[in-house]
């Protein structure tokens, strides 16, 4: 076989992709993972036959010998291109929150609130003592708190009392973190205020009153409006990571976006749907446990979706099987407190 021009060993019965990798050639892929049955949906994996100028899966299609293979053809480019720019056109694209990106230290933000609106007292407190810088305290003035996308509903969440209480006024320079240089554009800003206030476990109004001390039933209540807009695995997305790698940006795609919905299960599991890209990972990997209620997918075309059975929940699930699904999703979709991913 040849592929880019490199002659490769063929290997009887193996797909282009496992020949390819065992070759040291780099197809990209995304739906595809090590272990799981290969769907071939995603479009990323694509190579074009030089010969007959058919575009194949290899992640799926099985190899003959003397093929002639490009993985980087202008064709395929265009192919795979086009795939990964579709799916950032219905992506929120909130790697990490507003008020993160602001922040001088790089606080993970949502990160801090949800512990402090799960309760987790210690968790949260370790986190934010490695971010110990904390701003002023003037509404609306600290860098956070000026891009917080509550400000117009309801008012900015409390972000610096909460961090000053956790690190018990400790305060030093701020350490710039290193982020990832690939950032896309937000699409949660067309979002109506309706629709942004529903992604709030607590609709109310700011309450907490600058410059004076927060104790813990109002930060947990501050902690609760947070819209949790960013990304549950920002530095662990295989997405971010492709169009990086490929430079892939957003495009002006226009059209309805699917609808935002989030979901929670046990052992810390929760479900965002807008960063699904349908990949199909977490329901063949329920598959290949053999478990009785696992990920399901429901609708077709735009109204497809990930979910659990018809008439099922996730809190029907074990945290095995969740904890699994979460491990292999490439994006934030699906986030496990356990996630070894």
């Amino acid at each position: 076989m040849t592929i880019n021009g490199q002659q490769v060993q063929f290997i009887e019965g193996a797909t282009i992709l496992t020949i390819a990798t065992a070759a040291g050639i780099h197809i990209p892929t995304l739906c595809y993972k090590e272990g799981l049955l290969p769907a071939g949906g995603c479009g990323v994996c694509v190579v074009e036959d030089l010969d007959t100028g058919k575009i194949m899966t290899s992640c799926a299609t099985v190899a003959i010998e003397s093929l002639n293979l490009s993985s980087d053809s202008e064709k395929v480019a265009a192919i795979r291109n086009s795939a990964l720019e579709l799916l950032l056109s219905d992506h929120p694209a909130d790697c990490e929150a507003p008020c993160q990106m602001a922040c001088p230290s790089g606080l993970p933000v949502q990160k801090m609130l949800k512990l402090v609106a799960s309760r987790k007292w210690d968790e949260a407190k370790e986190l934010a003592l490695q971010y110990p810088f904390v701003c002023g305290d003037s509404l609306c003035q600290t860098p956070c708190e000026k891009v917080c996308r509550r400000s117009k509903l309801g008012g900015p969440v409390a972000i610096c009392a909460i961090h000053r209480r956790l690190c018990d006024d400790v305060s030093v320079e701020p350490t710039k973190k290193e982020r990832s240089p690939h950032k896309f554009r937000s699409r949660m800003k067309g979002l109506s205020d309706e629709v942004m206030l529903e992604l709030a476990e607590e609709k109310g109004k700011r309450i907490y009153s600058c410059g004076t001390p927060i104790d813990k039933e109002l930060a947990v209540y501050e902690a609760r409006r947070c819209l949790q807009c960013g990304c549950g695995k920002p530095d662990n997305c295989e997405l971010r990571d492709l169009c990086g790698e490929l430079g892939i940006k957003q495009t002006d795609y226009t059209g309805t976006l699917r609808e935002i919905f989030r979901e929670s299960g046990p052992g810390g599991f929760q479900f965002d749907s807008s960063r699904c890209i349908l990949c199909g990972r977490c329901v063949r990997t329920a598959q290949n446990l053999g478990v009785k209620i696992g990920p399901a997918c429901h609708g077709r075309g735009f109204d497809a979706r990930i979910g659990p059975p018809l008439g099922r929940s996730w809190d029907d699930m074990d945290v095995e099987t969740l904890t699994a699904c979460a491990d292999v999703c490439p994006t934030g979709a699906m986030v496990a407190a356990r996630c070894t991913r």
